[in-house]
């Protein structure tokens, strides 16, 4: 951003809007902009536009549930956009007591499909927590999350 543009001058603003949790929805945010013109004083400059999703992930929140003593699993299906390709790199629980995971690469009709499969390691009654962190080879996107919820009863 250009701090002070003489009169008659040019400049730049640089607006970075933070798209995390809102793809496939419209959004519209709005930047203030204060001037030293008594004709516009204030101007408000709008960015509006569609996120459009950076991989496609089936279900988005992985529900595990079971009896205590016994282990649940169920299954995300991550499917990279054709537009940006990614490899899956790593994946990390943040919080790593309740689950385990593995993945699975398999050929899709048009690329890629991992299949991430979560575990529940609880054996006592109680919720479960967590989320897969999937760090990717994207410069763009370098790690997207699935959310792990459930309950052992």
């Amino acid at each position: 951003m250009t701090r002070l543009i003489p009169a008659g001058g040019e400049g730049s603003i640089r607006v970075e809007v933070k798209t995390a949790g809102y793809a496939g929805r419209e959004i519209r945010e709005a930047v203030v902009v204060h001037t030293n013109d008594p004709r516009a004083a204030v101007v408000e400059l709008t960015v509006s536009g569609r996120v459009e999703a950076f991989a496609d992930i089936r279900p988005k929140t992985v529900f595990l549930r079971a009896k205590a003593g016994e282990t649940a699993s169920a299954v995300a299906l991550i499917l990279p956009r054709p537009e940006r390709p990614f490899a899956i790199k790593n994946l990390r629980a943040v919080r790593g007591r309740d689950i385990r995971f593995e993945l699975a690469q398999k050929a899709g009709p048009s690329g890629p499909v991992y299949e991430l499969r979560v575990f529940n390691t609880r054996k006592e009654p109680g919720r479960i927590a967590d989320i897969v962190v999937i760090e990717t080879d994207h410069p763009a996107r370098t790690a997207i999350q699935v959310m792990v919820t459930g309950e052992v009863e």
